[in-house]
């Protein structure tokens, strides 16, 4: 399919004008709509979406950067690990820069640890089959990437070496305890694009149901994000929310069963620590019993450390990973906290929001 249709200016600017003239105009308050998937916010920034809406539609962005969330607990640990013992890292490039209490990755490579960045698990894999050591990855993302993971210790001969530190963490359950727990609020509700094709959209029923809120999944490209949101304000207007789909080219409403059963084979889900944002029953993936022998966890006997920072002082992703401040809030945001120097987690991916909006000149 052409995506070319989909950033068609004249269309973009028929969806901008729709929401201008017909929706937001019956709307007399600030309608804040939520995304939680980060490359929604490289698209929002890229095509620069906010500056076609009306002042009382606010886009903003949560907890949908899996990096972001990811505990300088599991850091701190893995990277005492690789410093301590005789054994392989690989993780994704962009967890590299991410900090933990003391030490990023990266900063522990440079120590010695033997850290590398891979660009999936079969890249981590393949680079096991050359090495005599233990290799762990660490394994990073949603449920977008938790399927590969799953497929791969499903179908593939795996190397004796082999094992995986899971951070994988479970999207819908995460935003549903966030938002009953009154530390997320909304309006509407954008669904990711990527994981929900996994999860599907059936999973997001509850929120209709217990909050009232508007659920809509979108693409990433410019017109995909602003039908998403014309559709939320139909739904509001309307008074009548539901979960919609605005993105059926790729998803649809059972997701995708092989990847699901894939999933429930090698993992349960346990809680896990999302990071600035507390502990969340049910949202982290773990190694299933039958495939114990890959987890580093166990098979390494994994110590946390008692104490541990999940953001240095001064520093706000916490807060920009709830919606509630923008980067500019942050004193430190392209000051003292860059790309190339973050001192929060925000900072460092593409689906980050402080790194989106400073790579697309959000900068005072």
């Amino acid at each position: 399919m052409d995506l070319e249709v989909f950033n068609d200016p004249e269309i973009v600017k028929k969806l901008s004008e729709t929401i201008k003239n017909k929706e937001s105009s019956r709307i007399n308050r600030t309608v804040k709509i939520m995304h939680i998937c980060g490359t929604h916010e490289n698209s929002i920034v890229r095509f620069g979406l906010r500056d076609l809406l009306p002042e009382n539609i606010k886009v903003i962005a949560g907890p949908g950067c899996p990096v972001c969330v990811t505990s300088s607990r599991d850091i701190d640990a893995i990277i005492d690990l690789a410093l301590s013992e005789n054994v392989r890292i690989t993780t994704f490039g962009d967890m590299l820069k991410v900090p933990g209490t003391k030490l990023s990755f990266q900063k522990a490579h440079s120590l010695g640890a033997d850290i590398q960045m891979v660009y999936s698990i079969f890249d981590a894999i393949e680079q096991t089959r050359s090495s005599k050591k233990p290799n762990i990855f660490f394994a990073c993302g949603f449920e977008t990437t938790a399927a590969p993971t799953a497929s791969a210790l499903i179908d593939l001969d795996i190397p004796d070496n082999f094992f995986i530190y899971s951070v994988h963490k479970y999207t819908p359950k995460g935003v549903y305890a966030l938002l009953k727990s009154g530390k997320i609020n909304m309006d509407g509700l954008i669904l990711p694009g990527h994981a929900a094709t996994i999860s599907g959209l059936e999973v997001y029923e509850r929120f209709v149901k217990d909050f009232g809120i508007p659920c809509v999944s979108a693409g990433f490209e410019a017109a995909d994000v602003l039908l998403a949101i014309l559709l939320i304000l139909k739904q509001i207007n309307s008074g009548t929310p539901k979960v919609e789909n605005g993105y059926k080219r790729v998803i649809n409403y059972e997701g995708n069963k092989k990847a699901q059963e894939a999933l429930n084979e090698v993992f349960f889900l346990d809680s896990a620590i999302w990071r600035g944002l507390g502990e969340i029953n049910e949202t982290g993936y773990e190694l299933n019993r039958n495939y114990s022998r890959f987890d580093a966890k166990k098979n390494f006997g994994i110590k946390y450390p008692d104490n541990f920072i999940e953001h240095q002082k001064g520093c706000r992703c916490g807060e920009v990973i709830l919606g509630n401040i923008t980067p500019l809030e942050c004193h430190l945001y392209a000051k003292r906290c860059t790309p190339e120097d973050p001192i929060g987690p925000c900072m460092v991916s593409d689906e980050g929001t402080c790194k989106n909006w400073y790579d697309g000149g959000g900068i005072e």
